[in-house]
């Protein structure tokens, strides 16, 4: 029976960590959580990534492999920074964001006009 319970609890560990860990895929607005605020850097990240930072907010959002996409960092700078915008970012919880917000923009939105979306 005990040899049972530790089978048991490491396949639960598994299946536990390889959902923590599944990347993310494309997602509808629906499945998103939506955040505003004001945007403080837009900076290049690793792996071509364009990393933007709110006012007041720990989390370093990001858009994936952005530059590969044929974002231009300045004139995305120059559109939204000091700008208060609304972020789009998957709504599930991992081991790694226990908040349940995964910081990959979806869709980034200045007021009305839609400045990126992967929807």
């Amino acid at each position: 029976m005990r040899r049972f319970t530790f089978i048991f609890l490491g396949i639960a560990l598994v299946v536990f960590l390889a959902y923590s860990f599944k990347p993310v895929t494309t997602v509808k607005s629906d499945d998103c959580v939506l955040i505003s605020g004001k945007i403080v850097s837009v900076t290049q990240g690793d792996a071509n990534n364009i990393q933007i930072r709110l006012e007041n907010d720990s989390h370093y959002y990001y858009i994936d492999r952005g530059l590969e996409k044929g974002i231009n960092l300045k004139q995305l700078s120059s559109k939204v920074l000091n700008k208060t915008v609304t972020l789009y970012c998957p709504n599930r919880w991992t081991i790694v964001n226990p908040d349940g917000i995964i910081p990959q923009i979806s869709q980034l939105e200045k007021g009305t006009t839609v400045v990126y979306s992967e929807f």
